[in-house]
């Protein structure tokens, strides 16, 4: 399809209007951003405005109620319905807006409930007033302690709201932030594109001519590396410039298939060599775990032969720990394997630590199958054994929890060590091995991945770990 030709009018006037089409679409962007941030501080605020007002209506109707029964006087039954359908209806408009987080979703469903068991106790307490009961009070004041358990549960849904709502604000300051600075940055942009338009204009005449007339120069003197030649002008110099970039194309191409041709033959020959290296060393790796391991099963059938169980036991569990050690570094491995290694670990220890170390596995039979990367539960195990339980004369207890729910695995490796003060937790306790878990996990699961540590002195140390399940081909499970 021919090249359509424009004027330098026309240009010009696609070129403005491009120009003011994106700072138009960019000024309505941000106008929009602005407006949805309005809408949902002005959501917020009503949401606010409706928690604190249900407060303030439940103690008052509360209070009105109950003075009136110490007046002696009973309160209006139309009254008092209105005053409970208005009380639902705002806890409902609340209900029907999506949840902050899920302590606000069983906050408004426990103030239901709550405003529920009130009424019927205020009822209670009215009917027994007006049967001129000596325990009215009482029903009233088990009222009242509904009230306050109604108040506290809405105090803690206005408090999570708050918070929901300033992060919400802190993002939104963010983003618009954000696009002020790109705004800023496209209309820079557009002074220098517009600036530069008249320079290029003026030089696209001349300066394909003169670097035509240079580029020939240098191919008469033998130098083939030059650029291609570009002219857009729709005219005679365009022509005359893909003709001269085809020709120097030409003769560049035959030189370089000479010069490919030899350079070929000769990676060939260095890759053959580097394979045969490769091949050679790999052959001595294998022969080296293989003798360590004849030599470790040879130490543990001696140590049968001589009846001395602990040295044999002690031996064949160095051999799994260095099997699992010695396979692919970065395969993953089941669940259920790498608790076998974290058993086979223990019964090391427990030959040396003997009764002071005890351990329980609760491992959910769901999650046994989930891939992980290897030694992800092992140091922190270790690290439970040696700063928490071995420096306590009675011992200790490590517990090992694993379970998945939905498409997460969450991991819990709790001791009963000395535990430790969070000053010093990280220079203490994060040595090279948890640093290692650490970045292994980041760059395994990225931001999914969550590694938390808690420790209290003469309590222990808990470590809670969760990541997302992953398959075979190490990619994430899709819910």
């Amino acid at each position: 399809m021919p090249r359509m030709k424009l004027s330098i009018r026309k240009k010009l006037l696609i070129f403005y209007l491009i120009a003011i089409s994106a700072v138009t679409l960019l000024d309505l962007y941000v106008q929009l951003v602005t407006y949805h941030g309005v809408q949902e501080f002005d959501f917020r605020l009503n949401r606010y405005h409706q928690i604190h007002r249900l407060r303030l209506d439940v103690t008052q109707q509360f209070f009105r109620v109950e003075r009136q029964l110490r007046e002696g006087s009973i309160p209006d039954e139309a009254q008092l319905d209105q005053e409970q359908r208005s009380l639902y209806y705002t806890l409902s408009q609340l209900e029907s807006s999506e949840s902050e987080t899920k302590d606000v979703f069983f906050n408004l469903r426990a103030a239901r409930r709550g405003l529920d068991a009130y009424f019927v106790q205020l009822g209670r307490g009215i009917l027994h007033r007006q049967q001129r009961e000596a325990n009215w009070y009482q029903d009233i004041a088990y009222a009242n302690k509904i009230a306050v358990y109604i108040d506290g549960y809405l105090a803690a849904v206005l408090s999570d709201a708050m918070q929901a709502g300033s992060d919400l604000y802190q993002d939104l300051v963010k983003r618009i932030t954000r696009i002020r600075t790109i705004t800023l940055g496209l209309l820079a942009m557009f002074i220098i594109l517009l600036g530069s338009a008249a320079v290029a204009f003026s030089s696209s005449i001349a300066n394909p001519i003169h670097r035509l007339a240079e580029a020939a120069s240098r191919i008469s003197k033998g130098d083939l590396e030059i650029s291609e030649i570009w002219a857009n002008t729709g005219d005679e110099i365009e022509t005359l410039a893909n003709a001269f970039n085809t020709m120097s194309q030409n003769i560049k191409r035959m030189v370089m298939d000479l010069k490919e041709k030899a350079d070929l033959e000769r990676r060939l020959r260095e890759e053959d060599q580097a394979l045969r290296e490769a091949q050679f060393i790999n052959l001595q790796d294998q022969i080296r775990p293989h003798f360590l391991f004849n030599a470790i099963n040879t130490i543990a059938r001696t140590a049968m032969f001589e009846g001395a169980y602990e040295t044999e036991q002690l031996t064949l569990a160095l051999g799994t720990l260095f099997r699992y050690a010695l396979e692919a570094p970065h395969a993953l491995v089941s669940i259920e394997k790498e608790c076998m290694v974290v058993g086979e670990y223990l019964k090391f220890q427990a030959l040396r630590f003997g009764k002071r170390l005890q351990w329980e596995m609760n491992i959910q039979q769901e999650s046994r199958t989930v891939l992980i990367p290897r030694f992800t539960l092992q140091p922190f195990v270790e690290n439970a054994v040696r700063h928490g339980i071995e420096p306590l004369e009675q011992g200790g207890t490590v517990r090992i929890m694993i379970n998945k729910r939905g498409n997460r695995v969450y991991a819990k490796i709790i001791d009963t060590g000395k535990g430790m003060e969070t000053s010093k937790l990280r220079k203490e306790y994060e040595g090279i091995g948890i640093n290692n878990v650490r970045k292994r996990l980041q760059l395994c699961y990225g931001e999914q991945a969550v590694l938390r540590i808690k420790s209290t002195v003469g309590q222990g140390t808990e470590v809670s770990i969760s990541f997302p399940v992953i398959n075979s081909m190490g990619l994430p499970c899709n819910e």
